[in-house]
């Protein structure tokens, strides 16, 4: 299950070349057994978890798959129904919990759940609704498990995903999230339910908006998360970047990623580029002399893609890659940093860092080492 298979050890404090600290967290494990990558009810919850609810058939287990498994959406369109609360662990400690379709709150095993599994800091809803189905009934459910979450934890982040809007216009799509985020927001306030902590995305597994939405709900989970933000705010400001993502390379999600507004076509982009750099990779690693392929397999990929590449390995075997692209009208400069082998920071600057790339390759490294000390695994 593309190394997930194992939970991240506990993180230790926040060294390095910025010299910023952050709280210590301990992660709880199971007692039980894992089986093919995921595992079953009986277990203790992981501390920092993601509560995956919605009606049958709104797409849940689809997100998992693509996300998770990378898995291709088309092979996710028939899938048995979830019959029992699932977890994927992820990086950084993070459980993802895939718990059954919601026919009937009154009489399903959500009535019956343990008010524990709502409570901590460190918990986060995921709710999906299925754009094209009976929204109705989904935002009635949503109301049922607002109403036991908010019970024990009125802190807890609850993200409502519109799913399924692939092959609908913008128009549409905005109009469907307006009236959605309108009726749960107006009955919330009637039902006098805190509608502070509660977001809404809209999502679709052909393409990259549900990554995205996953690293939103996901990057608030990661410890000393507001350390890791501070630390990438610094390498941009030190190294002029314009922005910078902490990738999960499997997956496609980012950890964190510097304070500035993040653009979904910039987020596609990065998630495509990793992919082409991943497969010439891997295509020319048999070609290459055993000292560059042993680098290139520490960094996860050793070439580039656009009008220009390079790359440098760092003291530690970690590669710097440089990429000359045009976006959005104009080129920006792509850097790629490994972090360790499953982490990769993707930083975007303006073509005038091309003369500064000693320093982003010495910033590169202090921040990479810094990183690994946060989320030493």
């Amino acid at each position: 299950m593309n190394g997930y298979g194992a939970a991240a050890a506990a993180p230790a404090s926040l060294g390095g070349m910025y010299g910023s600290t952050g709280p210590t967290a301990t992660e709880t494990g199971s007692d039980t057994a894992d089986h093919g990558g995921a595992r079953h009810e009986r277990e203790q919850l992981a501390e920092r978890r993601v509560l995956l609810m919605g009606l049958p058939r709104s797409g849940k287990t689809s997100m998992i798959k693509v996300v998770l498994e990378n898995e291709l959406a088309y092979d996710t369109l028939v899938l048995l129904p979830t019959q029992q609360r699932t977890a994927y662990r992820m990086l950084a400690g993070i459980t993802v919990y895939d718990f059954p379709g919601i026919d009937d709150y009154s009489d399903s095993q959500y009535n019956t759940v343990s008010p524990e599994v709502y409570e901590g800091d460190t918990t986060a809803l995921v709710f999906v609704i299925d754009s094209q189905g009976d929204i109705q009934s989904a935002i009635a459910t949503l109301f049922s498990v607002i109403r036991a979450a908010q019970s024990v934890n009125l802190l807890i982040p609850i993200n409502v995903m519109i799913n399924k809007v692939d092959g609908l216009s913008e128009e549409l799509k905005q109009d469907i999230q307006h009236d959605i985020q309108q009726r749960v927001l107006k009955n919330m306030s009637i039902e006098n339910l805190d509608p502070s902590h509660v977001s809404f995305m809209l999502t679709t597994i052909y393409g990259e908006s549900i990554r995205e939405a996953f690293s939103k709900v996901i990057q608030r989970l990661v410890p000393q998360h507001s350390s890791l933000e501070t630390i990438l705010n610094s390498f941009c400001s030190k190294s002029s970047l314009d922005k910078v993502f902490l990738f999960d390379k499997a997956t496609k999600v980012y950890l964190s990623t510097d304070s500035s507004p993040t653009f979904s076509p910039r987020y596609a982009f990065a998630c495509k580029t990793i992919d082409v750099v991943e497969e010439i990779s891997s295509l020319c690693a048999p070609y290459m002399p055993a000292a560059s392929a042993a680098a290139a397999a520490a960094a996860g990929g050793g070439g580039g893609t656009g009008g220009g590449g390079s790359s440098a390995a760092d003291d530690d075997g970690a590669l710097l890659q440089r990429v000359n692209v045009g976006l959005d009208g104009g080129y920006d400069e792509v850097f790629m940093y490994q972090v360790s082998h499953a982490l990769l920071l993707f930083c975007f600057g303006s073509p005038r860092i091309i003369n500064q790339t000693s320093l982003l390759e010495f910033n590169g490294s202090k921040v990479a080492k810094a990183i690994r000390k946060i989320l030493s695994a």
